[in-house]
């Protein structure tokens, strides 16, 4: 971390750069300007440049599913969701009733483990204090393991002790011991959870990460008796984390930290896709675009534009979809004298607005549409309890709850659908003939939100063009050419920093929306 400060007719200015963010997937810069306390300015830097879109020119449509999966490690699955979505729309083939069952019992399950280790792994220890480890007197065998090893590396002296979850900010984090003790404790369970998750997404996916068994058509895993029933026992043993430990973690630590339902507020403009289609054609989690609380559903993904004023290419122009690929990296000459651009991503807007996209965009449209009355009683339930209303989900905390709401509703759709997979019934049908001259997008949400993927197919089935349009890239964009900061600098601006020397609200807010940097420039 730097910190720069800079004296002004009387005002303390300061500049705070958070290079890299960790405990997030890939490469985050964050800067900020802090006037009197409070962020006035914010820049999010995406720093490193592959090519996969240029990439995947010339070859094989299907190669598509594998090698965008290759876009990121955490969420390989939702690329191949996009993509067999985008074949099939190109190829107009439908799936047949155990191909979409399977599909979302793989995919499902993937979601899971992201909520999970993105809450635990990745987000808790910015608010439990790992330290309360230390006054634990009980008989638990793993916590007392914990607590010798963390009152070793303590006592070390070491300048970087082995647990990475030592070195921290100091922070107003939990005084309550025992909550501390419970969350360390169901932190330490998460693992063993996230394993036998992983285990489910194996069963049908057939390895993970980087699963080969969703293809255009469907998922071709042969649902069979034996798979069936360990899937279905794996799920009944993750379903109490899930649905009692993991949404009351969250519930508890929403309660001491209740100022961050206020703290970290984005745009106010929410863009959702369909996502785990039902069997009578509906989708659990709808799409559409809200803005000030009102749901559009009726959106056409060729409004958006990609901006690159403020990104490291030759080009500052907007571009739609399937026009992104043109683009030319800046050499490196020149950027080491480049002074405007700041960042490998683009700048997406939707009808030219800036969105927030993820678990509490998903909250709120399905929320407003009405369509899943399950999601609304359990929201409704919630904010009774912690005193919130559906605004309140854009924040940090609204953040966090909103996955663990989700993920309930998830669990009870993966497990239902497991029991209606016919057994012995292979959710695959054959392709037409190799396609020539189509195009097709796949539309879905990903763990971090809306995904699109865009497929131009030329002669003989091989890749005329390709984009994907990220969730991460929508939520940590630079300015568009507009000027207009993107969702996670507007959700900076304008935050308290109470220690400028420990600003863990920049750290709070960036994990709240669970960054994938690998993803967001692809």
């Amino acid at each position: 971390m730097l910190r720069i400060n800079i004296h002004i007719k009387g005002l303390l200015m300061s500049q705070i750069k958070l290079d890299p963010i960790t405990r997030i997937e890939g490469h985050l810069k964050v800067e900020v300007n802090v006037n009197n306390g409070k962020v006035t300015d914010a820049k999010c830097s995406a720093d490193m440049y592959r090519g996969i879109e240029k990439a995947l020119k010339g070859y094989d449509y299907l190669t598509a599913i594998h090698i965008t999966q290759r876009t990121c490690g955490c969420c390989p699955y939702a690329h191949a969701e996009a993509a067999a979505l985008a074949i099939e729309n190109a190829l107009k083939i439908e799936l047949n009733k155990n191909g979409k069952l399977l599909r979302n019992m793989v995919i499902g399950a993937y979601k899971l483990k992201d909520y999970l280790l993105h809450f635990y792994t990745l987000s808790l220890l910015d608010f439990m204090d790992i330290k309360a480890i230390l006054d634990y007197e009980g008989n638990d065998s793993d916590l007392l393991e914990l607590k010798r090893w963390v009152l070793k590396e303590i006592s070390s002296n070491k300048v970087f002790p082995s647990p990475l979850f030592l070195q921290r900010f100091k922070a107003n984090y939990i005084t309550l011991k025992e909550l501390n003790i419970v969350l360390i404790k169901h932190y330490l369970e998460s693992f063993e959870i996230m394993k036998k998750i992983d285990t489910m997404v194996k069963i049908f996916g057939s390895k993970s990460p980087h699963m080969v068994s969703i293809e255009a058509g469907g998922v071709t895993t042969m649902p069979t008796a034996d798979r069936l029933i360990k899937y279905i026992d794996l799920a009944k043993e993750t379903s109490v984390f899930i649905q009692e430990k993991y949404l009351n973690d969250v519930i508890e630590v929403a309660k001491q930290y209740k100022e961050y339902f206020k703290i970290g507020k984005g745009p106010d403009n929410f863009l959702t896709f369909n996502t785990l289609l039902n069997l009578d054609g509906s989708y659990e989690f709808v799409q559409g675009i809200s803005t000030d609380y009102k749901l559009n559903e009726n959106i056409d993904p060729y409004n958006i534009v990609e901006y690159n004023g403020f990104a490291y290419y030759k080009e500052s122009g907007g571009y739609k979809p399937l026009e992104l690929t043109q683009l030319t990296p800046i050499t490196l000459e020149e950027f080491k004298h480049e002074t405007k651009k700041y960042s490998w991503s683009r700048a997406p807007r939707f009808e030219g607005r800036v969105v927030e996209v993820g678990p509490s965009a998903i909250i709120i449209n399905t929320y407003l549409s009405g369509k899943n009355k399950k999601l609304n009683s359990l929201v409704d339930k919630i904010n009774a309890e912690l005193g919130i209303t559906l605004q309140d989900y854009n924040s940090v905390m609204g953040r966090h709850l909103a996955r663990a709401i989700i993920s309930q509703l998830i669990m009870d759709k993966i497990f239902n659908d497991a029991l209606n997979v016919d057994e012995g019934v292979l959710g695959f049908i054959q392709l037409p003939e190799i396609p020539n001259n189509v195009k097709g997008i796949g539309l879905t949400e990903a763990t971090r939100g809306a995904l699109a993927h865009f497929i131009e197919i030329g002669e003989n089935g091989f890749i005329k063009n390709y984009e994907m349009i990220v969730p991460t890239t929508w939520n940590i964009s630079p300015k568009d050419n507009s000027g207009i900061h993107g969702a996670l600098e507007q959700m900076l601006i304008g935050t308290e920093i109470k220690d400028e020397k420990n600003p863990i609200e920049i750290a709070r807010i960036v994990r709240s929306i669970d960054p994938c940097l690998a993803c967001a420039v692809h």
